[in-house]
């Protein structure tokens, strides 16, 4: 999957492995894997900081979060 530069910085970010070890620390499970299917940009969010805050808000509200990806449900190439 080619990601967009913009979404490479926040996901190469030491905060957010931090916040990933967090997860998988408190709720035994790795936080789902970030994709364009699942994660879309909003307003002048881009994708991985829509993905970030999903992943700071189930730290914050102590609820893992679990959906249904939609990674594999269309070809887009």
């Amino acid at each position: 999957m080619y990601v967009a530069a913009v979404d490479m910085k926040i996901l190469k970010n030491k905060e957010l492995d931090v916040l990933l070890d967090q997860y998988e620390e408190r709720f035994g499970e790795d936080f789902i894997e970030f994709n364009y299917a699942d994660f879309h940009r909003h307003g002048e969010k881009c994708a991985a900081q829509v993905y970030k805050e999903t992943l700071e808000k189930a730290l914050l509200d102590d609820k893992p979060y679990h959906i249904e990806s939609k990674r594999y449900s269309f070809f887009d190439h």
